[in-house]
């Protein structure tokens, strides 16, 4: 059985679709150990991580509270980011502007 050929064209440019979104990881990711496993099945680390990787040229940003602890664990998974392959100067963490404000994963490509 084929693949109808827009079926096909749909699913080549689903991971671009993360492309200048927002990926939020779950809560329950910071409530246990971490580990590659653990990382890469979160799924909104799995949305923006697969595009990052398909594109040469997409920064991804760690946008997070201004709080030490929201500090921390952006830097816990950039780290984490990194030591799965990622190259580290396409990662960068940035400070939101609520303290309220969750940790992001923004992918954006340049201009």
């Amino acid at each position: 059985m084929r693949t109808p050929l827009w079926l096909g064209f749909l699913l080549c440019a689903f991971p671009l679709a993360a492309l200048g979104r927002d990926c939020v990881p779950s809560d329950e990711l910071w409530s246990k150990p971490r580990n590659a496993a653990v990382v890469l099945a979160d799924p909104a680390i799995r949305e923006c991580v697969l595009p990052f990787l398909q594109s040469g040229q997409a920064r991804l940003t760690l946008r997070h509270a201004p709080d030490e602890e929201a500090q921390l664990r952006a830097a816990d998974l950039r780290w984490w980011l990194i030591a799965l392959g990622l190259e580290p100067d396409r990662i960068a963490l940035a400070e939101a502007t609520k303290a309220t404000d969750p940790l992001v994963l923004e992918l954006t490509e340049p201009k």
